[in-house]
């Protein structure tokens, strides 16, 4: 690929790793190999940014931090230039009360994030699996109003199959949406509901703005339905091949090694570094 690009921004979880797999060598020798040639690099997650996120630069052993990173699907926004943190449309209250209460005939345990923790309706193994794969503390309500004491970045609901989700959650979830706030699938198992303002691509076009740079020279990898925005506003787009068939469709290239095998950075190292 002839053609240079000033910012590449990746999706972490089934993008960047695998959930059973760490970030690998090869990844990490393209990150370093972008950042010596003076690329700016980001993360865009559907996590927050307390959650670690701020953690990964030391954890994989880069030996410098990411110029931006994203929480939320877009909600937040980490400038390592300004040091700052920006925070965009988070659901108000009487928002996640429609969503809640509209839920229920779902049978699905709710859970939100507040800063430090997860929040559910009741403990069971899927929120315990969770807080365990992410390092952090769950709790539960004590009475369902809790979920809308205060504006909250997102709304989750995991459920244990794939047939329950696509059934059950996915078809009620489309029925109560409405011009303020949206669902979508992060993985077969996981639907969302955030603000229709916010998402990665929004977010990723923010950053760019601040530091004077066209989407045109954004390269996005992603995986999933919350990747799809940033793929489609970014001047160039790579869906991982363990990806979803909505991404790898609307995505210029796909991965011939999926993220459990490093399939970013051996897709950088073949086709662009």
């Amino acid at each position: 690929m002839d053609r240079e690009f000033k910012v590449v921004v990746a999706d972490i979880d089934r993008t960047l790793r695998d959930r059973n797999k760490d970030f690998g060598e090869i990844n990490q020798k393209a990150m370093i190999e972008l950042h010596n040639r003076g690329v700016k690099l980001g993360l865009a997650s559907g996590r927050p940014l307390w959650q670690h996120l701020m953690d990964h630069a030391e954890e994989w052993k880069l030996g410098f931090q990411f110029d931006f990173i994203i929480g939320l699907n877009g909600g937040e926004i980490y400038d390592l230039e300004t040091d700052s943190v920006l925070k965009l449309n988070p659901l108000q209250p009487e928002t996640i009360k429609k969503i809640i209460l509209g839920m229920e005939p779902s049978k699905c345990n709710p859970f939100i994030y507040r800063e430090g923790y997860m929040l559910a309706q009741w403990d069971d193994e899927l929120l315990r699996a969770s807080a365990q794969r992410n390092k952090n503390e769950s709790r539960t309500v004590k009475n369902i109003e809790e979920f809308w004491e205060e504006p909250v970045g997102k709304i989750m609901y995991r459920t244990w199959t794939v047939e329950e989700m696509d059934r059950d959650v996915v078809p009620l979830a489309k029925s109560i949406e409405d011009d303020v706030f949206f669902s979508f699938k992060t993985r077969v198992d996981l639907l969302e509901f955030q603000d229709r303002r916010n998402n990665k691509g929004n977010a990723v076009k923010e950053y760019c703005k601040q530091h004077n740079i066209d989407m045109k020279d954004v390269m996005a990898f992603g995986d999933a339905e919350n990747d799809m925005e940033m793929m489609e506003m970014a001047g160039y787009s790579v869906c991982l091949c363990n990806g979803m068939d909505e991404n790898k469709a609307i995505a210029d290239a796909i991965t011939e090694y999926p993220a459990s095998e490093d399939g970013f950075g051996r897709w950088l190292f073949d086709h662009y570094l």
